[in-house]
């Protein structure tokens, strides 16, 4: 039974613009703080003015990440959608002016619309929404680093020692500080992970499949939910953008199949590194399959994408079967 009323929400830093839709009433828009206190008296408010049961309300908003959550925490038991930014902007078609307010009646009319095909949010767990916090703290840090770095070879190349070892002096501390940072990171992402059954056994089944770091598979666990709300492999690699798509129409185009640019960039360029792994590993089930396929002329990158597939066919494979991975003879 489709609810009565849909409630688009706009979210920004320090505001939330709200529409209201309803069958028979216009529609109603209301400009809010994005504070925990004025979400909750909005709700009241509504409650009080609509007089609807939990059932007959939808909110839906675009996934904003740590600006949603005074609106996450404040509807228990409601129906929230956090829908994709681009999914919302591709479904309205061409549109004309844009506002916060037009933004939330946009989005309202995309929730009574798309009603039938909603996800609604479902909370990670915990010990997800921490790690989670760790792990994008973690990605900053790693970023600022090279920034220091980078340019090693350039000074050596260019400057006199004594010049060299001044100028490394100036940044040595923050150089350690940041180390010492990601280390302690580290060691809580662990003991989070270690303390938690379900958790460990994830990482533990992962990190079996050759090449398949500590990292990556923590960065799985989190983007899927611990396979959550991505149980497929298929799914996964389209999310990484790993999978290739058709691209032909008719009879003049026919171009070769292509992967996505719309992807989870950090995870494709993660399992590129782990496929680069496999082929270094001499020896190994992929790198044998990486040197057979350049045999066969195929194109480098092309092997490289098969590679990341297979590595992700494997991780849901073996977590699908709760096993670790076992080194088969694969045909492919």
């Amino acid at each position: 039974m489709e609810p009565k009323i849909f409630v688009g929400v706009d979210i920004s830093k320090l505001t939330m613009d709200l529409a209201i839709l309803t069958s028979n009433h216009p529609i109603r828009s209301l400009k809010i703080d994005n504070t925990e206190d004025s979400v909750r008296t909005c709700l009241k408010m509504l409650k009080e003015e609509y007089r609807f049961k939990k059932h007959e309300i939808v909110f839906c908003a675009e996934n904003m990440g740590m600006y949603c959550n005074f609106l996450i925490r404040s509807l228990k038991n409601i129906p929230l959608c956090l829908e994709s930014p681009l999914q919302i902007k591709r479904s309205l078609g061409i549109t004309r002016g844009k506002s916060d307010k037009l933004d939330a009646v946009r989005i309202a009319e995309y929730a009574k619309k798309h009603y039938s095909a909603l996800k609604f949010w479902e909370p990670p767990r915990e010990c997800i929404q921490r790690l989670q916090l760790l792990e994008a703290l973690r990605k900053r840090l790693v970023k600022i680093r090279p920034m220091l770095t980078n340019d090693g070879k350039v000074r050596s190349h260019f400057l006199r020692a004594d010049e060299r070892y001044a100028f490394d002096k100036l940044f040595e501390k923050s150089l350690l500080a940041i180390n010492e940072d990601l280390d302690a990171l580290r060691r809580e992402m662990q003991l989070i992970i270690e303390g938690d059954e379900r958790l460990s056994s994830l990482v533990l089944i992962i990190t079996s499949v050759p090449c398949i770091g500590k990292v990556i598979a923590t960065q799985i666990i989190i983007h899927t939910n611990e396979f959550k709300n991505i149980s497929s492999a298929k799914k996964f690699a389209s999310y990484c953008g790993i999978a290739p798509f058709d691209w032909t129409s008719g009879t003049s185009l026919k171009g070769r199949s292509k992967v996505s640019h719309i992807a989870n960039k950090e995870i494709k360029a993660s399992l590129h590194l782990a496929a680069m792994g496999c082929i270094r590993q001499k020896g190994s089930e992929l790198g044998n399959y990486y040197l057979r396929k350049q045999k066969e002329g195929k194109n480098n990158m092309a092997i490289i994408n098969a590679m990341r597939n297979k590595l992700v066919h494997r991780i849901f494979a073996c977590v699908k079967n709760n096993s670790v991975y076992k080194s088969i003879r694969m045909g492919g």
